[in-house]
């Protein structure tokens, strides 16, 4: 049942929707967000004459063996199938009823899940099937927003009149300053600076070091091999001050990380340069969805009016001792908060 992930390669296909969800996100966090000695495996999900057609991404940890879970990290904002639209539920029913069965295997979760795609409802009904006891539980917020036409000046029009003020006044006196500079790079010859221009405007940010620190430079060079980077960078008297990595994929830009020098709070740097990575896509990459990925911060409304969640599914299985206790908590958990709301 173990299948190593390969490496990817720029020749691969990618589905337009998300890269997320594609066979080099999750190589990419096998190779720079999980420990060297997690198992990962790539279970075959598909139809019995496509096995391979879809496959789901399973990760188990040494340090807690008794559970696992999907290949996801604090990096994912959404984890599906590799194949999602050829899953199996019989399949898939077999694959729930394998993990059920191995030796010390206690818990299973699977997160963050899209609620309202197909596979959240099959995944929660073939574990029923194969035995394991089921519940779901919120992830995140997702902020994002679907544009109409008129570009850019109808998107800015819509607005917050607060933030369109503070982005245009701080933009004006910025233009001002000395070696003011926005540049949008999406690979060749100046990839590795911008990288390096992120990677320090992070450091000195309000943002907490990065955990693990190869992910995100190796991302970027994912992410231009494959066409999908948009990485900008401000530069005031020639160092950066601001950087913002995004991915424009098919017809969505994603924003992925936010980050700017603390010094220069008050001079706006980082809503100028939104407005500017904003333009960009609207009008150069005709972009038609804005997501902002993970989490309900307060200024995410005001660049995105919409909202989604992302849920998770976790399964106990009553066959092992910890997979009970397990089941005992988190429902009993449940029933309380139930209790005191009414």
């Amino acid at each position: 049942m173990r299948a190593d992930l390969p490496s990817s390669t720029a020749a691969e296909t990618t589905p337009d929707h998300d890269p997320h969800l594609c066979e080099a996100w999750f190589d990419l966090l096998r190779r720079t967000a999980i420990s060297a000695a997690a198992t990962v495996e790539l279970v075959p999900v598909g139809a019995a004459d496509a096995p391979q057609a879809a496959r789901l991404p399973l990760l188990r940890e040494p340090a807690d063996a008794a559970r696992v879970t999907a290949l996801s990290t604090f990096y994912t904002p959404i984890f599906a199938p590799l194949g999602v639209e050829r899953v199996e539920q019989a399949a898939l029913t077999r694959c729930f009823e394998e993990l059920r069965a191995r030796p010390g295997v206690a818990e299973l979760r699977l997160a963050p899940l899209d609620p309202q795609a197909p596979f959240f409802a099959m995944a929660r009904q073939s574990l029923r099937e194969a035995g394991w006891l089921v519940d779901d539980y919120f992830c995140f917020g997702n902020w994002h927003a679907e544009l109409g036409d008129g570009g850019f000046d109808a998107y800015w029009a819509k607005r917050p009149s607060m933030l369109r003020h503070t982005a245009e006044r701080a933009r004006k006196k910025l233009a001002a300053a000395p070696g003011f500079a926005i540049a949008v790079c999406d690979g060749g010859a100046e990839l590795e600076t911008a990288i390096a221009d992120f990677v320090l405007v992070y450091a000195h940010s309000w943002k907490q070091p990065e955990p693990w620190p190869r992910f995100i430079p190796e991302l970027c060079r994912l992410a231009a091999a494959r066409g999908w980077l948009r990485l900008g960078v401000l530069r005031l008297d020639g160092q950066a001050v601001a950087s913002q990595l995004w991915l424009v994929c098919g017809d969505t830009a994603q924003i992925v990380k936010l980050a700017h020098d603390r010094a220069y709070d008050e001079r706006s740097v980082g809503t100028v340069l939104t407005a500017h990575m904003m333009a960009h896509v609207i009008d150069r990459d005709r972009v038609r969805h804005l997501d902002f990925l993970i989490g309900d911060d307060a200024y995410k409304r005001d660049w995105t009016p919409l909202r989604r969640e992302r849920w998770g599914i976790v399964a106990f299985n009553p066959r092992h001792l910890r997979g009970l206790a397990g089941a005992a908590l988190h429902f009993a958990a449940h029933a309380a908060k139930r209790l005191l709301k009414r």
